[in-house]
């Protein structure tokens, strides 16, 4: 009998063992093949609608009254490489900092076709969002307002296959970052 009860608690540790193990590889397995990210699927006229509603008027953008809003508050900002090309993120990450952002993350965009760099406000405060895409180059009209308080950052930068036309990158080049 004593046997048998043996027996049953070393089969019941071994099950255990067993089961740990798979939900340990199942967790590496997860974190490996996670991509970090977001995943916006903007395209077509969805966007086209979307960037008229949001388009900033010539003239409603004072560079002089923004740059002082924050001057104390710094602006959060996540870039992600929607292009494709290595790097690309780093160097805009660089390029932010430089002029004061508290870039928090840099990494790969969930996909790599996106046709133009984006501007997402991530917070309450669009403004923020316009003066990072002002700094960058990127046209008003490529500024989107999707708040996300779990991110907790104020803007996310989506690098598109336009980077290279942004007068940013032409000041990336010619500093040699």
């Amino acid at each position: 009998m004593r046997g048998r009860k043996l027996d049953l608690q070393h089969w019941l540790f071994n099950l255990t063992l067993m089961v740990m193990g798979l939900l340990v590889v199942g967790f590496i397995i997860s974190a490996l093949t996670t991509r970090s990210g977001i995943e916006m699927n903007l395209a077509g006229e969805d966007l086209a609608d979307r960037a008229r509603l949001l388009t900033i008027q010539p003239g409603n953008l004072e560079s002089e009254n923004l740059e002082t809003a924050f001057t104390d508050n710094r602006i959060e900002v996540e870039v992600l490489n929607g292009c494709g090309i290595p790097g690309m993120a780093n160097e805009f990450t660089n390029y932010l900092r430089r002029y004061g952002y508290d870039v928090v993350r840099f990494t790969n965009a969930q996909r790599y076709d996106y046709p133009r760099t984006l501007v997402v406000s991530r917070g309450k405060d669009f403004d923020r969002a316009r003066l990072v895409a002002q700094t960058l180059g990127v046209e008003p009209n490529a500024v989107e307002n999707m708040p996300d308080p779990s991110l907790q950052l104020d803007v996310t930068v989506v690098l598109g296959q336009d980077f290279a036309t942004l007068t940013s990158y032409r000041e990336i080049i010619s500093s040699g970052q």
